[in-house]
């Protein structure tokens, strides 16, 4: 990178992490989707319907499935709306695909959530974690739609970025599982309920972080 200016090694860097997260995430759900036909019908010898038989009819599978359909579907709609490309050069694209995410959102996984909570693996502390991140995610889309609607774009992009960084704690638990499953831990009840936690505070920390040291660098500049 020899010759290039600091703002144009920033840019590329910036660049191929995105096309790194945008992988990973796809590389992620993949592997999610390769589990369904443990699904249908349910398989309570697979490792997420492990010891449900009692728990799982009823409410809790109604949510399980509408969770399992509309999830996948704010996963890439949301990677569709974060596209420079697309929101400049398709705006009625843009603005379509918005409403949908807000409306499978709202709709369909975030009340699915809230009932899957009730019955999470490592009991009411992993529970609590998802009823604050459902909570966290409905007013980060709220935020968003007002923001839209009054125009603040900038403001809108913000809101909407923190919603889809919540809806990627998904990703992240698994991600975070997978490697717990590569070592000996006393408790894995525990660990679940740690990276239940750490799925969406960390990477929403992380988020606000660099927005603060965007924000402090933009004003430090001379008008």
């Amino acid at each position: 990178m020899a010759g290039l200016t600091a703002v144009s090694k920033l840019h590329i860097l910036t660049t191929i992490l995105r096309w790194v997260v945008v992988v990973l995430i796809l590389r992620v759900m993949a592997g999610i989707l390769t589990n369904y036909p443990d699904y249908f019908p349910p398989n309570f010898d697979s490792t997420f319907l492990l010891g449900r038989e009692r728990t799982f009819p009823g409410l809790y599978a109604v949510a399980f499935y509408v969770h399992l359909v509309s999830s996948p579907v704010v996963l890439v709609v949301g990677l569709i709306l974060l596209s420079e490309t697309i929101r400049r050069r398709f705006r009625g694209l843009h603005r379509r695909l918005g409403w949908v995410q807000v409306v499978v959102l709202l709709a369909f996984v975030l009340p699915s959530s809230l009932v899957m909570a009730r019955r999470a693996i490592g009991g009411w502390p992993a529970g609590v974690s998802f009823v604050l991140l459902t909570a966290a995610t409905a007013v980060c889309v709220v935020a968003g739609v007002v923001q839209a609607r009054r125009k603040r774009f900038d403001s809108h992009r913000r809101w909407m970025i923190r919603c889809y960084v919540l809806i990627c704690s998904a990703v992240v638990l698994r991600i975070i599982s997978g490697a717990v499953g590569l070592f000996e831990v006393p408790s894995p009840e525990g660990a679940y309920i740690i990276s239940a936690w750490a799925s969406w505070v960390v990477p929403l920390a992380v988020y606000e972080l660099v927005e603060w040291i965007r924000a402090s660098r933009s004003n430090s500049r001379p008008s």
